[in-house]
């Protein structure tokens, strides 16, 4: 075109001119076609000549360098694009109010095609249904830093439970040290997640439909040249300014109000509203490349004063809101009177004002606002800029997509958080006639081609025509939708070399799949593309960096994918396997429950892992207790490093199956009407029927009998159904109670109302006979005599912060993993017994859980005890060897269903039919059975965690340098040549010698019940076993007193009250 115009100007100018000049006329247009000529040959490809010459020339005449130095600082606060900042909206420069949506993203980490699918289907939807008008996707990268977390770390240091357990406290000064500068101050690690919001904005011509002079010929004359000035006398007013202004901000509510509706059906998604000071923030965040605090920019852009007097003494000509803010506290008492918020200055009667001399005032709101939100300094180079002399910053636009997107076209892109882009997505419709008629178009096109086309060609046009009609079909019936789409990025670094080598990393991932893309700079249109790729800014790069897109085409890039979890007070599980940010989980805040259930091969990680969380918890929360129950001994190590209340559980330990305790009343309000009494029942039958399983006897017509005998239990002790207070330990009956209630029905069925006819109560008596035989191992001198007493153990009572259960002890080969079992499920009614009176939350660790999944008794207990697990504060941590054992039923598919919480290390027999059940996809399985179990030499352990309603994580279990040394101590293993021969820095040497000090003396003091200066005393003098043992012997001796020591001793417990020994003689 340029060429054409040139020609024909030089013939007419040729034609007029005196014939002298015809022929340098001529000699001049022609060179100037050749020089265009030439220079269209040298211009890049995908640049317009006209475009590439504007661009080279506003180079050449453009100011370098923006600063707010200067007295005329107007280029770096329009950089921002601002006008005003609204509490509704922003108003931009060229007098569009523009609104934002958050929207939180889907995790698709680890998905199969079909997610995708879904994915990509469900943004396809909601673009062909919902944009309508202009919409921008802006996706930024925001660095967040740890500092609250470290902070929350430094106070725990002075807490009670923290100062009596030297190694714990090592372990949080450790953390505290390794996150802060030799001054102290915090510096923490920073992590980079993406931020995603959908912006839209509305223009004086969006709402000229509602102009009535606006379609009227007498407006089209007022437009004529010349004439327009007399027509424009009879032309009837425009809208207000006012009218105008409403008219903006009931359209954008009305598109926001569309955007939140449609973006709830978004896959995985949530969509939330974004005030004007939250899109402000965002938008400084982008000029000045820092992370800014919502608080800050609310506060900056709210409470500047209407003229200074005074406090503008020492701030400079563009004031940082900070140091007006100061200036206001210090001189509040003169500005008083001066005052205002945002809202009521367009309101104020100017009139009424003092007269303040020019050099008193501050610059006018719309000046303010722009300083608050544009960078100090910003340079100019050809392909790139400098922002406050600091940060390098490129943007480039996509030049070309593929004919046929792939699904999840820029995840790649999305997930490289080591790059520090920001993304826009600019999305602007045709209407349905337009696309109607473009696709007309685009089809007689086809068919030209088609028709001067070989045999070959013409086949692979007609391929094309066919999908051209289909797709003009789908237009006409509303089920597809073109757009005008770009897709903008701008990428930051902190040199000009590592801009460079990111720059280069950036191309590779667009070029290569699943994107697929070219991309180009923007050549001496930097500013141009960063207000393009900006927040409040409308595409300035021209439509011709924009393609032409079917809603399918777009819904294939689907951005709203997350890599990343960071709950709030969450304790660190790992580090995301795919960008290496951590993974932060609060399980209490989880709303379907706090149970966790954790499986891997045994070498996976799943101890050293379990061990880790567990730390960590203790590390940061004060709130929480952990107990821990050990039937194999794989947490001896950790109890005795963190000074544990250590439980003995052996054939003498005293615990009743029938203990119950008082339910608080906000338990009792959340239990869905379940009687605590009535539930205490059931576990009571399903532990006594577990008993009977387990040696073969099954309940037949004897059920009756034995429901009316724990019934009667419990009456006769007084506790009733409506009064908890009667729902005491000391008023609980105990099996002795039960067996003589049998006794008692069978040598007097008579005296129980427990049958109407004489033949029912004779059998009643048989089969109580048959029960009280049953029970005999509860009787004095039976092997579970001991569970015929009142329980001995305050588990949860005291100020114990650690509670150790080592169920090693118990005796039984083929029997013994029976009795076990049986203990563990007491165990466990006992804790969630105690769990329901305590003020703080339990977190209950069970190593070898499956053995609980055995028996169909214990099911039915645990399943009422998860149900009711979220209202006792009682937390459940699971870790068994396989996952299968927790499928085979439908009642244990269910219990662990409450475990919204599943970590899954190394499975390499994981069979398709439990990962089916579990949910995992074919990439999730294939990454559980294939992950690296924990190697010294690798550094970490995989493993895949799932968090319901919040997604799926490959995981990478790491643990400091500091934390293994605690994780990896064991009483039995402590050979100090191999420290010598190990490469350990001296620092970690002493550390883990200090641990093992320090264990070695909590397992003295707990264990043989001294003190702990007693303890210490005795491995300075470094005696032998036999040694220490003679010297707490003569301890003992020197201390005894008449008063009988009970059965067990525990370091934090008293002893057991009195038991009742005597047990009633059944004839039998």
């Amino acid at each position: 075109m340029l060429f054409l115009t040139v020609a024909f100007v030089t013939v007419i100018a040729a034609t007029f001119v005196p014939s002298a000049l015809t022929i340098p006329i001529l000699g001049f247009g022609i060179m100037l076609i050749i020089l265009l000529f030439l220079l269209h040959k040298v211009k890049p490809d995908y640049l317009w000549l006209t475009e590439w010459l504007i661009a080279r020339f506003g180079w050449a005449i453009k100011n370098k360098e923006y600063t707010h130095g200067g007295e005329d600082n107007s280029e770096v606060r329009y950089l921002t694009r601002l006008n005003r900042v609204y509490p509704h909206a922003i108003e931009r420069t060229d007098g569009a109010l523009v609104g934002a949506m958050k929207v939180e993203p889907a995790n698709m980490a680890l998905e199969d095609d079909e997610a995708w699918a879904n994915a990509v289907q469900s943004f396809s939807e909601f673009v062909n249904s919902t944009v309508d008008f202009p919409v921008k996707i802006y996706i930024t990268s925001r660095e967040i830093d740890e500092d609250d977390v470290v902070r929350e770390h430094q106070n725990r240091l002075g807490d009670t439970d923290v100062r009596s357990r030297p190694v714990l406290k090592r372990l949080l000064e450790e953390y505290v040290s390794s996150n802060t500068t030799e001054n102290g101050d915090i510096d923490s690690e920073k992590t980079t997640i993406r931020e995603y919001y959908l912006i839209t904005s509305v223009t004086d011509s969006d709402i000229e439909q509602f102009d009535e002079t606006g379609d009227s010929v007498l407006s089209y004359l007022v437009d004529v040249p010349v004439l327009g000035r007399l027509f424009g006398r009879f032309q009837s007013e425009e809208l207000s300014e006012s009218k105008r202004d409403q008219l903006k901000e009931e359209k954008l509510e009305s598109r926001l109000a569309q955007l939140r509706r449609g973006g709830s059906s978004l896959y995985r998604c949530s969509i939330s509203p974004v005030d004007a000071y939250d899109l402000a923030r965002v938008t400084k965040e982008y000029w000045t490349c820092q992370s800014q605090d919502y608080a800050d920019i609310t506060n900056a852009l709210g409470t500047f004063p209407v003229v200074s007097h005074g406090i503008s003494d020492g701030v400079p000509a563009t004031p940082d809101p900070e140091d007006v803010i100061d200036a206001m506290d210090d001189s509040s008492d003169e500005t008083a009177d001066w005052e205002y918020s945002l809202e009521d200055l367009d309101e104020e009667d100017t009139a009424d004002e003092p007269s303040v001399s020019d050099a008193d005032c501050l610059p006018d709101t719309s000046t303010m606002h722009q300083s608050v939100v544009a960078p100090s300094s910003i340079d100019w180079e050809t392909t790139y800029a400098v922002i406050n002399d600091e940060t390098f910053v490129r943007t480039f636009w996509i030049e070309q997509f593929p004919e046929e997107p792939s699904d999840g076209l820029l995840e790649r892109l999305l997930l490289e958080t080591d790059l520090q882009t920001d993304l826009s997505i600019h999305l602007d419709p045709f209407d349905s006639q337009s696309a109607q008629d473009m696709m007309a178009d685009w089809i007689s096109d086809l068919k030209i081609n088609q028709h001067d086309s070989n045999s070959l060609k013409a086949e692979d046009l007609q391929d094309d025509i066919d999908q051209a009609k289909y797709m003009r079909s789908l237009v006409r019936a509303n089920k597809a939708s073109f757009y005008r789409g770009g897709v903008f990025i701008r990428l930051a670094a902190e040199s000009q070399q590592e801009l460079e080598n990111q720059t280069t990393r950036l191309r590779s991932i667009i070029k290569d799949a699943p994107a697929n893309c070219t991309l180009k700079v923007a050549s001496r249109w930097q500013e141009r593309g960063l207000a393009t790729v900006s927040p409040l800014g409308r595409n300035e790069l021209g439509r011709d960096r924009m393609s032409t897109l079917t809603n399918q085409a777009i819904g294939a890039m689907f951005p709203f994918s997350s890599n990343y979890q960071m709950m709030d007070d969450g304790i660190e599980y790992g580090y995301h396997g795919h960008n290496g940010s951590p993974i932060r989980i609060n399980p209490w805040n989880l709303e379907t429950g706090h149970s966790e259930l954790v499986v891997g091969m045994p070498g996976a990680g799943k101890t050293f892992g379990g061990i880790m969380r567990h730390l960590r918890m203790m590390k940061r929360r004060t709130d929480t207790m952990l107990v821990l129950v050990d039937p194999v001994g794989g947490f001896r190590g950790i109890a005795d490093a963190l000074n544990a209340k250590t439980i003995t559980v052996g054939g003498d330990t005293k615990l009743n199956p029938l203990e119950i305790r008082q339910t608080p009343q906000n338990v009792f309000e959340s239990s869905d009407g379940v009687s605590p009494l009535s539930a205490k029942k059931d576990e009571v039958y399903a532990v006594l029927e577990n008993f009977l399983d387990a040696r073969d006897i099954e309940l037949g017509a004897e059920t009756g009998v034995l429901s009316y005998v724990i019934d009667e239990a419990y009456r006769q002790e007084g506790i009733v159904e409506d009064d908890v207070s009667t729902h005491t330990s000391e008023n609980s009956p105990t099996m002795q109670d039960i067996h003589r209630i049998l006794c008692d029905i069978a040598e007097n069925p008579d005296e129980h109302n427990i049958a109407a006819s004489e033949s029912a109560r004779e059998r009643a008596a048989q089969y109580a006979d048959e029960l009280a035989i049953a029970f005999q191992p509860f009787r004095e001198g039976g092997s579970y005599e001991n569970l015929s007493h009142r329980s001995e153990i305050d588990i949860l009572e005291g100020d114990n912060k650690v509670v150790y259960i080592d169920l090693g002890q118990i005796e039984g080969s083929a029997s013994g993993i029976d009795r076990q079992t049986f203990l563990m499920q007491l165990l466990l009614s006992t804790i969630y017994q105690q769990a329901k009176n305590t003020q703080r939350n339990v977190e209950l660790a069970i190593d070898e859980a499956h053995y609980l999944f055995e028996d169909q008794a214990n099911l039915d207990f645990l399943e009422t005890a998860f149900r009711h697990q979220r209202h006792a504060g009682l937390r459940m941590v699971l870790l068994s060897q396989t996952a299968q054992e927790f499928y085979e039923t439908e009642q244990a598919e269910k219990i662990i269903g409450m475990c919204p919480i599943k970590v899954f290390h190394k499975l390499p027999e994981l069979d398709d039919r439990t990962a089916d059940k579990i949910g995992l996809t074919k990439e999730q399985r294939q990454y559980v059975r294939g992950a690296d179990a924990g190697k010294a030499d690798l550094g970490y352990s995989q493993a895949l965690v799932r968090v319901e309603e919040h997604g799926t994580y490959p995981l990478h279990v790491v643990a400091d340098e500091f934390e293994k040394r605690v994780i990896d101590y064991e009483p039995a293993d402590q050979a100090f040549i191999q420290q010598a021969m190990n490469d350990d820095s001296a620092e970690l040497l002493a550390f883990e010698e200090f641990v093992e000090t320090e264990a070695q003396q909590n397992a003295l003091a707990t264990r043989l019940d001294i003190t702990a200066e007693t303890a210490s005393k005795l491995l300075e003098e470094d005696f032998s076993k036999t040694e220490i043992l003679d010297a707490v012997v003569e301890q003992a001796l020197e201390t005894e007193t008449d008063t009988e020591e009970a059965p067990i001793q525990t370091d934090g417990g008293a002893s057991a009250p009195d038991q009742r020994t005597t047990d009633p003689e059944c004839d039998n």
